[in-house]
């Protein structure tokens, strides 16, 4: 199933990307997320999912299909860095101050990540879309630093 490559007509082309997906779909709903590498699944399993992302031939139905799998995304770096501006944000509110560099654990990671936003809008390499994002989650901060 995975990992076998011959010629392939159309319809016998559809018939793989389906047979490849509902092999994912298993898995992915036993998982309750996408899998990954460390899940023990043949690579070519998570290579596919990810040139899924790049694949412009999708028909509607297949796109739908995709987003159904738990876990999906087409832009997946993007959303991370959106949920760890969600992070910063909260945890601003909840504590009235920025995470600090010298704490442990979460905090700590949070604080380097919140230094690296700082320093790429400092040096305008943060995309105009994440620099409202970023003002957005740190507005809490008494001394707002960005400007």
């Amino acid at each position: 199933m995975f990992g076998m490559h011959t010629r392939q007509t159309p319809d016998t082309a559809h018939q793989d990307w389906w047979i490849r997906y509902d092999a994912v779909a298993l898995v992915a709903h036993e998982l309750g997320r996408l899998p990954r590498l460390s899940d023990g699944v043949l690579p070519a399993m998570v290579s596919w999912l990810a040139n899924q992302r790049r694949n412009v031939g999708l028909t509607p139905e297949k796109r739908a299909a995709l987003e159904a799998l738990p876990g999906w995304s087409w832009d997946p770096r993007d959303d991370a860095w959106i949920a760890r501006a969600e992070d910063l944000q909260l945890f601003i509110q909840e504590r009235g101050r920025a995470p600090r560099i010298r704490s442990e654990g979460e905090e700590r990671k949070l604080a380097y990540w919140h230094s690296q936003q700082r320093v790429a809008l400092s040096d305008g390499r943060l995309r105009a879309d994440r620099v409202a994002a970023f003002r957005y989650a740190i507005r809490g901060l008494r001394e707002n630093p960005v400007k």
